[in-house]
């Protein structure tokens, strides 16, 4: 198998030009040598020495933070030689060694204010490692010895003369600067704990730090120093391979050894911890190098310290308390030849150790068993460089031991010859060969591994194959440090490069196609039933069948979308069957998946159980994973597929959508399961578990009453359906109605029987996803509000977990509020600013519908102003103007109406709005609207037909309004002939009616009145009697011509009547002698002075002029005019006893008979 080898992840990123000249190397003084490491913990920085120059950057970017030139007394300049981070008091800063001439100085250095603020003065040269950032008798120091009680703020420092000294570093004291010029003295205190406080203070005013000696001057100069915690044990390293654990609460030596690596020095220890050991015991690496010498080694020492006690104090922390004994359990020479080195080994350099753990919480766990929390993953890293024979550039690696990987192997004592590493289940090496060559020839002085970063990739079956708890499973980050700058790379184990390679690749040849299974067997990819099978035992196609499932179950997809899109690219014979076969093979899994899933589905639904198990969620969720997957692989088929048959095509789309809805089907019941909510159980248990619970008949008891008040509500004029939640469950049609009638108790309304019947909605095609989430979650908000007293935080994890839009989520609560009561905050979710971007087709008109039905007619027109609902019907203008109008918004209703109005849907809205204004008495505001001529009519047509004498009365009125008094009298003159006499209150208002009437009847001509009242009257249609008679018997049927008289013809005679009366008129010739009725007619002349006979021959074409109303209430002066015209008129004088002298004339036909004339303008002619 290959070796693993860490991905460079960014360029060099280099130090400031200022940082890089103050790192130059001396170049007189060879002895100046540029170190540096990274910072332990979370700070996140990386400090930098050459000589007297500090300079402290960014871990991440390297950009410049702190920096500091350090000053002697001597005639040479100091020289940094060990860092250590360091905080008191949330200041952050460094615990530094400086070498002099004379000795060391420990300084200690404030990165805020970049300069020294404590400096003690050390015999020899030092290496320092913290041990209490600020001290004092609190809890935290509980742990220490008394004397350490009374110091504030502890370093160890060990020197190459054998020295172990605990200093006081005296931060309660920061009143005056020092410097490292200014270093203080060192006082080693012998005496008992009683006499420190008085010795403290003395040597305070005297300038001076005390100290505690743990060991003298041997001659044996010690090389490694460091605080464990967890055992309160500092551990002290010396130069010829020894090894001392100090108990730093008796300041005792409680073991003192030598390593079996001999007198090699020892240079870095690291504590490590593994999980659920029963005999209370952790461990201890100890690294032998004497670092950068010719021919070097490094080993790795596991020391095994048992202890008789662990516990956890009160501040969470884990202590072990009693060594037992320490004793070498495994040793490692990093220089063996078990490592992939290329050559023989002629020196080896350790750059870095540490350890990272994780503690995983367990739910399960009682919290009354007095149990200690332990690691669940602890690894120790070590990264180290190797230089060999004829190599340029050395070769670098990273190791990682997995403690617990080898408790299960039994705990070897080393890698022995021979052994593989690639197989070793406790230890995996990553090459960084690729940093190297990268940055050469920039040299690497540290390496840290980010402790977040750390994880191994999911199993991807159940239970995990082996290979999956192997170390070569980790991934994980690093940075390394280098003397110009940071590069920072990734370490992928043998399954993640695996599944990289899978995504790359594209099976087209055999030998991929074994390169690929193989990678697949070896990183533990495959199927339990292949996890033993070589690929020489299978077949091409069984392999490529393996590689399939792999990458569908490790969702490395690109494996098989890359072979879709080369094979549809390509025109080759042999596509087309490949394409075939990925149809045929992702269906297949399929039904398969779909089948697994239904047997792991019927237990959630049969009420069986209360409680889902862990297996039941990873099979859940193995499930999900494959069904999501292979409708990935048909989605590429369909969008890339091309020159389909319109049968293919169908398919292939119906088998997407299939996929689809069943993965998310998968999806929603894992989350369900997940929550609690599954499996389903009885109401009767319900009530016991402390989780929420879908109860049925809790919730159906609750909707069936609402809708009962709906409907006493609604009254017959609003629509009682006006439930949100109906309008959810109606807007996915029949079929969701057919689904929840099929479950025992269900009536197909909501809510839904069974929660079976519930999440069966996700299979139901055609439907909107967006309404089949709204619909859940108003469920989810139903089971919460049914148990307030129960933890209903998982419930509202459901919109995240399938990235519902929040505007959704909003619009789904402001709905449930609603059909709460609670309208207030229904109206602010509902008008949420993202809701409007979700909203449904049917809400405007449902929500106006449920605040009108329950009274709530101010929420309702806020609504109406805020989210302006579209009108498309007339059944939606209705709705609005019912909200306008039961707010008094006349006005705008009356815009509304033409706005939304057309000659289809006018008369209906007209009336609507007619009536609803008579209903909520706004029938006089609309009469003071200036209405258009066909709103007048409609509106004149709906006072006629409705309401009786009121809305008559009314339509009288504006008549009056309108100076239509015309009609006004004949309305008034219609409502006299149907009084009901014998009601006093309607004659009353009859006599009031009256009077109004006949005062604006003044204004009108008599004519005028006149008609008004005639056409007032019933219409009679004439009639004509016929009658039969004897046909008339002529006198003569011989016509004789009179030869003595003188035939004159009507048109002369009436030519000659009219000469005589111009004549009489104008008095030419004398005034003949007439009748009565002559003079008197001759007496009148001046009144009819412009009367000629043209006047009276046009008379018939004059129209009628109209008079004009007079202003004053009495007669006008003006006589009416009538409208017969004036006619000549004969009559016939018989018998008169005294003939009256005047002219007479003959017609030329009867001569004894005298004619007599006169003008009547009023009476008509006598036959």
């Amino acid at each position: 198998m290959h070796d693993l080898t860490a991905q460079v992840t960014s360029s060099l990123l280099p130090f400031p030009g200022v940082t890089v000249d103050a790192l130059g190397e001396d170049e007189i003084t060879l002895d100046s040598v540029l170190h540096g490491k990274f910072t332990i913990g979370r700070s996140g920085l990386a400090w930098l020495a050459c000589g007297p120059h500090l300079e402290v950057v960014h871990a991440v970017t390297g950009e410049r933070l702190s920096a500091y030139c350090f000053s002697g007394g001597g005639e040479h300049p100091p020289s940094v030689l060990a860092a250590r981070d360091f905080s008191w008091l949330k200041r952050s800063g460094l615990l530094v060694g400086l070498e002099e001439a004379e000795g060391s100085v420990l300084c200690l250095y404030d990165l805020g204010l970049s300069r020294v603020v404590k400096a003690v003065v050390i015999p020899g040269r030092v290496t320092v490692e913290p041990l209490v950032s600020y001290g004092g008798a609190s809890t935290l120091t509980q742990h220490l010895h008394q004397s350490l009680r009374w110091f504030f703020g502890i370093a160890a420092v060990v020197t190459d003369l054998g020295h172990v000294l605990l200093v006081d570093l005296c931060l309660d004291d920061l009143s005056c600067s020092q410097s490292e010029l200014e270093a203080s003295d060192l006082q080693v205190v012998t005496k008992s704990p009683a006499e420190i406080p008085r010795l403290r203070e003395v040597s305070t005013r005297q300038g001076r730090h005390l100290c505690l000696q743990l060991n003298g001057p041997s001659g044996v100069g010690a090389t490694a120093l460091q605080y464990i915690s967890r055992t309160n044990q500092l551990a002290v390293g010396f130069s010829d391979g020894y090894l001392q654990l100090w108990n730093m609460k008796t300041l005792k030596k409680e073991y003192h050894s030598q390593l079996e690596g001999g007198g090699v020095a020892v240079y870095a220890f690291t504590f490590q911890e593994p999980e659920n050991d029963p005999r209370n015991c952790c461990y201890l690496w100890a690294v032998q190098s004497s670092q950068d010498l010719e021919g070097d080694m490094v080993s790795l020492r596991l020391l095994q310290l048992a202890f008789s006690e662990r516990k956890c104090l009160s501040s969470g922390k884990i202590l072990y308390e009693g060594l037992e004994y320490c004793e070498e359990r495994y040793s490692q020479e990093l220089s063996g030849t078990t490592f992939p080195f290329r050559a023989q080994t002629t020196n080896t350099r350790l750059l870095s150790c540490q350890t990272i753990e994780k503690f995983r919480p367990h739910p399960d766990r009682d919290d009354s068993m007095n149990e200690v929390a332990s690691p669940d993953t602890s690894v120790s890293i070590f990264s180290w460089q190797v230089k060999a024979y004829g190599q340029g550039n050395p070769s670098t690696y990273i190791g990682v031991f997995d403690i617990n990987r080898w408790y299960h192997a039994q705990m070897p004592d080393s890698l022995r010859m021979g052994e593989s590493l690639q197989n070793c289940p406790y230890l995996a090496v990553w090459s960084l060969d690729p940093v190297v060559q990268m940055v050469s020839p920039h040299a690497l002085l540290d390496v840290v591994v980010h402790d977040r970063s750390l994880s191994r990739g999911l199993p991807f079956t159940c239970p995990p194959p082996e290979q999956y708890f192997n170390p070569t499973t980790y991934n994980f980050d690093a940075t390394c440090l280098l003397n110009s700058g940071i590069v920072h790379l990734t370490c992928s184990g043998y399954q993640k490069e695996t599944l990289s390679f899978l995504k790359k690749a594209a099976p087209c040849s055999s030998d991929i196609i074994s390169t690929s299974y193989s990678r697949c067997l070896m990183s533990g990819l495959l199927s339990s039933r292949l996890a033993d099978t070589q690929a020489s035992s299978l077949s091409q196609e069984e392999q490529l069948d393996a590689i399939l499932s792999t990458a569908v179950e490790t969702s490395s997809l690109g494996l098989i979308t890359g072979c879709i899109k080369q094979w549809t690219a390509e025109e080759q014979p042999g596509s087309a069957l490949n394409l075939r076969y990925i149809l045929d093979w992702a269906w297949s899994k399929v039904i398969q998946t779909k089948e697994e899933l239904d047997g792991i589905c019927a237990p959630l639904f049969d009420s069986s159980s209360n409680f889902t198990d862990p297996q039941t969620l990873q099979l859940l969720q193995h499930s999900q994973r494959l069904l999501g997957n292979l409708s990935t692989i048909f989605h590429c088929l369909l969008s890339e597929a091309q020159e389909l048959t319109q049968k293919g095509l169908v398919g292939l789309m119906n088998k997407n959508m299939v996929s689809s809805l069943i993965s998310k089907y998968a999806q929603v019941v894992l989350w369900f399961c997940r929550t609690g909510l599954l499996p389903e159980g009885s109401d009767d248990n319900a009530l016991q578990i402390s989780r929420p619970f879908y109860i049925h008949s809790i919730i159906s008891n609750y909707y069936t009453m609402r809708r009962e008040d709906l409907t006493r509500l609604a009254k017959g004029k609003w629509c009682a359906d006006c439930l949100m939640i109906d309008g959810l469950v109606g807007q996915c049609g029949e079929r969701l109605t057919n689904l929840w009638k099929r479950d025992e108790g269900g009536t197909g309304q909501y809510p839904p029987p069974t929660l079976h019947a519930l999440l069966d909605i996700y299979l139901l095609d055609n439907i909107d996803e967006a309404a089949k989430h709204a619909i859940v979650i108003y469920l989810l908000l139903d089971v919460m509000y049914s148990f307030p007293n129960k933890d209903g935080a998982s419930v509202e994890s459901f919109p995240p977990a399938f990235a519902i839009p929040v505007g959704l989520v909003k619009l789904v609560q402001g709905l449930w509020l609603l059909d709460h009561h609670d309208h207030q905050r229904a109206f602010e979710l509902l008008l949420h600013p993202a809701a409007p971007q979700c909203q449904f087709e049917w809400q405007h008109e449902r929500v106006l519908q449920a605040l009108m039905c329950q009274g709530q007619h101010p929420v309702a027109l806020r609504y109406f102003h805020v989210a302006k609902p579209p009108i498309s019907s007339t059944s939606q203008a209705k709705l609005c103007l019912s909200v306008l109008l039961h707010n008094r918004c006349l006005i705008e209703a009356w815009s509304l109406l033409r706005q939304h109005s057309n000659r289809l849907n006018m008369g209906e809205l007209l009336g609507f709005l007619y009536e609803s204004c008579q209903e909520l008495g706004l029938i006089k505001e609309l009469l003071k609207l200036p209405l258009g001529l066909s709103e007048q009519e409609c509106l004149e047509k709906f006072l006629q037909g409705t309401g009786g004498l009121p809305n008559r009365e009314l339509l009288m009125v504006h008549y009056l309004q309108q100076a239509n008094y015309i009609p006004a009298l004949q309305l008034n003159h219609s409502l006299k002939m149907h009084l009901n006499e014998r009601d006093p209150k309607l004659k009353e208002r009859s006599n009031t009616r009256n009077s109004i009437l006949d005062q604006y009847g003044k204004v009108l001509p008599r004519v005028q009145r006149k008609l008004a009242m005639e056409r007032a009257k019933p219409y009679q249609h004439p009639y004509t009697i016929h009658r039969e008679v004897s046909r008339p018997q002529p006198l003569s049927t011989i016509t004789k011509r009179s030869a003595s008289e003188k035939v004159m013809s009507r048109a002369g005679f009436i030519n000659n009547v009219l000469t005589k009366i111009e004549e009489v008129w104008l008095g030419k010739g004398a005034t003949p002698q007439s009748s009565p009725r002559a003079r008197a007619l001759a007496a009148s002349g001046p009144v009819f002075s412009a009367f000629t006979p043209q006047s009276i021959l046009r008379s018939s074409l004059r129209p009628t002029p109209v008079a004009t109303p007079s202003a004053s209430p009495g007669r006008s002066i003006t006589p009416p005019l009538r409208s017969k015209e004036s006619r000549i008129t004969f009559i016939e004088e018989t018998e008169s006893p005294e003939p009256e002298k005047g002219i007479r004339w003959t017609n030329g036909v009867r001569q004894s008979s005298t004619w007599e004339w006169c003008i009547d303008s009023e009476k008509p002619p006598h036959s």
